[in-house]
Protein backbone atom coordinates (compact mmCIF):
# COMPACT_ATOMS: atom_id res chain seq x y z
CA UNK A 1 0.00 0.00 0.00
CA UNK A 2 1.47 3.41 -0.92
CA UNK A 3 1.92 5.80 1.96
CA UNK A 4 2.82 9.44 2.37
CA UNK A 5 4.20 8.86 5.86
CA UNK A 6 7.88 9.30 6.52
CA UNK A 7 8.90 8.80 10.14
CA UNK A 8 12.24 10.54 10.01
CA UNK A 9 12.68 12.94 12.94
CA UNK A 10 15.22 15.07 11.05
CA UNK A 11 12.88 15.46 8.06
CA UNK A 12 9.57 16.56 9.55
CA UNK A 13 9.71 20.11 10.80
CA UNK A 14 8.64 20.27 14.44
CA UNK A 15 5.88 22.56 15.66
CA UNK A 16 7.68 25.55 17.16
CA UNK A 17 6.86 28.97 18.60
CA UNK A 18 7.05 30.34 15.04
CA UNK A 19 3.94 28.30 14.19
CA UNK A 20 1.72 29.95 16.79
CA UNK A 21 -0.74 32.49 15.50
CA UNK A 22 -4.16 32.90 13.94
CA UNK A 23 -5.40 30.57 11.20
CA UNK A 24 -8.64 30.35 9.27
CA UNK A 25 -10.71 27.59 7.71
CA UNK A 26 -11.74 28.40 4.14
CA UNK A 27 -15.03 27.29 2.61
CA UNK A 28 -13.74 26.32 -0.84
CA UNK A 29 -17.19 26.31 -2.46
CA UNK A 30 -18.21 29.82 -1.36
CA UNK A 31 -14.69 31.31 -1.06
CA UNK A 32 -15.47 32.57 2.44
CA UNK A 33 -13.88 32.15 5.85
CA UNK A 34 -15.67 29.39 7.75
CA UNK A 35 -13.90 29.69 11.10
CA UNK A 36 -10.95 31.31 12.88
CA UNK A 37 -8.55 29.30 15.06
CA UNK A 38 -5.63 30.44 17.22
CA UNK A 39 -2.67 28.31 18.25
CA UNK A 40 -0.90 29.78 21.27
CA UNK A 41 1.83 28.83 23.68
CA UNK A 42 1.63 30.12 27.26
CA UNK A 43 2.71 28.83 30.66
CA UNK A 44 4.63 25.98 29.01
CA UNK A 45 1.50 24.62 27.29
CA UNK A 46 0.12 24.67 23.75
CA UNK A 47 -3.55 25.59 23.40
CA UNK A 48 -6.08 25.79 20.54
CA UNK A 49 -8.79 28.44 20.66
CA UNK A 50 -11.69 29.22 18.35
CA UNK A 51 -13.24 32.63 17.70
CA UNK A 52 -16.96 32.41 18.45
CA UNK A 53 -19.99 34.67 18.74
CA UNK A 54 -21.15 35.67 22.20
CA UNK A 55 -24.71 36.41 23.28
CA UNK A 56 -24.04 40.12 22.66
CA UNK A 57 -24.60 41.26 19.08
CA UNK A 58 -21.41 41.77 17.04
CA UNK A 59 -19.22 40.54 19.91
CA UNK A 60 -16.80 37.64 19.64
CA UNK A 61 -14.57 35.83 22.10
CA UNK A 62 -11.85 33.19 22.02
CA UNK A 63 -12.96 29.87 23.51
CA UNK A 64 -10.63 27.01 24.33
CA UNK A 65 -11.06 23.99 22.09
CA UNK A 66 -11.28 21.13 24.57
CA UNK A 67 -13.79 18.58 25.71
CA UNK A 68 -13.09 19.33 29.37
CA UNK A 69 -10.47 21.05 31.51
CA UNK A 70 -7.68 19.07 29.83
CA UNK A 71 -7.09 21.64 27.10
CA UNK A 72 -3.29 21.42 26.77
CA UNK A 73 -1.99 19.96 23.51
CA UNK A 74 0.66 17.24 23.81
CA UNK A 75 2.97 15.84 21.15
CA UNK A 76 2.01 12.61 19.46
CA UNK A 77 4.68 9.94 19.20
CA UNK A 78 5.96 8.63 15.85
CA UNK A 79 3.98 5.41 16.33
CA UNK A 80 0.77 7.35 17.05
CA UNK A 81 1.32 9.47 13.94
CA UNK A 82 1.92 6.32 11.88
CA UNK A 83 -1.30 4.79 13.27
CA UNK A 84 -3.38 7.81 12.18
CA UNK A 85 -1.73 8.79 8.88
CA UNK A 86 -0.62 5.52 7.25
CA UNK A 87 -3.96 5.23 5.43
CA UNK A 88 -4.86 5.43 1.73
CA UNK A 89 -6.54 8.85 2.05
CA UNK A 90 -3.19 10.32 3.14
CA UNK A 91 -1.15 8.72 0.32
CA UNK A 92 -0.69 12.03 -1.55
CA UNK A 93 1.04 14.34 -1.25
CA UNK A 94 4.03 12.64 0.32
CA UNK A 95 5.55 14.19 3.42
CA UNK A 96 5.86 14.13 7.20
CA UNK A 97 3.35 15.08 9.91
CA UNK A 98 4.00 16.57 13.34
CA UNK A 99 0.96 16.69 15.63
CA UNK A 100 0.05 18.09 19.03
CA UNK A 101 -3.36 17.22 20.46
CA UNK A 102 -5.65 17.04 23.44
CA UNK A 103 -8.52 14.56 23.86
CA UNK A 104 -10.72 15.97 21.07
CA UNK A 105 -8.69 18.42 18.92
CA UNK A 106 -5.25 18.59 17.41
CA UNK A 107 -2.98 20.84 15.38
CA UNK A 108 -1.00 19.25 12.56
CA UNK A 109 1.99 20.53 10.61
CA UNK A 110 2.68 18.81 7.28
CA UNK A 111 6.13 19.10 5.70
CA UNK A 112 5.90 18.02 2.03
CA UNK A 113 8.62 15.87 0.47
CA UNK A 114 8.78 18.15 -2.58
CA UNK A 115 10.99 21.15 -1.78
CA UNK A 116 8.90 23.52 -3.92
CA UNK A 117 5.73 22.93 -1.88
CA UNK A 118 4.89 24.94 1.22
CA UNK A 119 4.40 23.62 4.72
CA UNK A 120 0.69 23.09 5.42
CA UNK A 121 -1.33 23.19 8.64
CA UNK A 122 -4.46 21.32 9.70
CA UNK A 123 -7.02 21.21 12.47
CA UNK A 124 -7.57 17.60 13.52
CA UNK A 125 -10.73 16.34 15.18
CA UNK A 126 -10.65 13.13 17.22
CA UNK A 127 -13.38 10.86 18.50
CA UNK A 128 -12.46 7.99 20.82
CA UNK A 129 -8.80 8.25 19.80
CA UNK A 130 -9.49 8.06 16.05
CA UNK A 131 -9.20 10.92 13.58
CA UNK A 132 -12.65 11.93 12.34
CA UNK A 133 -11.66 15.02 10.35
CA UNK A 134 -8.59 16.75 8.98
CA UNK A 135 -9.39 20.36 8.07
CA UNK A 136 -6.91 22.52 6.15
CA UNK A 137 -5.86 25.69 7.97
CA UNK A 138 -4.49 28.83 6.31
CA UNK A 139 -2.25 31.23 8.22
CA UNK A 140 -3.90 34.61 8.62
CA UNK A 141 -1.63 37.46 7.57
CA UNK A 142 -1.34 40.53 9.79
CA UNK A 143 -2.93 42.86 7.22
CA UNK A 144 -5.87 40.48 6.85
CA UNK A 145 -6.43 40.53 10.62
CA UNK A 146 -6.58 44.34 10.59
CA UNK A 147 -9.42 44.32 8.07
CA UNK A 148 -11.40 41.73 10.06
CA UNK A 149 -10.86 43.07 13.58
CA UNK A 150 -11.16 46.80 14.15
CA UNK A 151 -11.24 46.76 17.94
CA UNK A 152 -10.27 44.05 20.38
CA UNK A 153 -11.16 44.16 24.04
CA UNK A 154 -9.40 41.63 26.21
CA UNK A 155 -11.18 40.30 29.25
CA UNK A 156 -9.66 37.80 31.59
CA UNK A 157 -12.20 35.31 32.86
CA UNK A 158 -11.65 32.88 35.70
CA UNK A 159 -13.84 29.88 36.20
CA UNK A 160 -14.45 28.71 39.74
Amino acid sequence: MPSNLYVLPAYGKAITLDDQGVFYVMNQYEDTIQGVIQLSYARDEWCLMQLQHTSVADEYCWTVMAEDSRYALNSMTSSQIAHHFARPEFAEPKGAWQVIRNQQYGFGKFTPLEANQQIAYALLMFEQDEIKAVIRLHRMQEDMMQTIVEETVEREVEFA
